[in-house]
């Protein structure tokens, strides 16, 4: 059964992503990012530019909630970085389970553990983004005019982010 608690949070842990997919599919998870942090640098963030992440800033240097981002976050994979991975047919389809029981419409178990699809939660339109938008805003602006460094940047957007939990 779906942990109820995380089930309805938007920032994840690695350990509670685990708890919610399993040791199994966090490990795929990982195999891709790895994969991405080398397919994702010479494309400029077209994906995270694609769902409209309001976290999302050309100048940073990666993303500032990597290690609290959201599941829908951790599933988002371009063709590329799922084409590269070093997985198995069987591991692919594996990881690609939950997506297409959305997808088909299978609205079981699994479908609980993307509670806002087809919604992504990072969306400047979406709840959580019209709560922060402004802020998050101001924080980018303040890093592009050299008020504050990335590490600050990152430290207030996820305070942004504990705050709405």
């Amino acid at each position: 059964m779906v942990n109820e608690v995380l089930n309805h949070k938007i920032f994840l842990t690695d350990n509670e992503f685990e708890e919610l997919f399993g040791p199994q599919i966090a490990f795929l998870v990982n195999v891709m990012n790895r994969v991405a942090v080398e397919v994702c640098p010479p494309c400029n963030g077209y994906c995270c530019k694609n769902i409209h992440c309001i976290f999302y800033y050309e100048r940073f240097s990666t993303c500032p909630i990597f290690d609290i981002r959201p599941r829908e976050c951790r599933y988002h994979f371009c063709h590329e970085v799922f084409t590269r991975a070093s997985l198995t047919k069987e591991e692919k389809d594996q990881l690609q389970q939950p997506v297409e029981e959305l997808v088909c419409g299978d609205r079981g178990e699994i479908a609980k553990l993307f509670f806002l699809f087809p919604e992504f939660p990072l969306d400047e339109q979406g709840p959580f983004g019209k709560a922060v938008a402004g802020e998050v805003w101001k924080i980018k602006d303040e890093f592009a005019r050299g008020r504050i460094n990335e590490n600050s940047a990152f430290s207030l957007i996820k305070a942004l982010c504990c705050e709405q939990i």
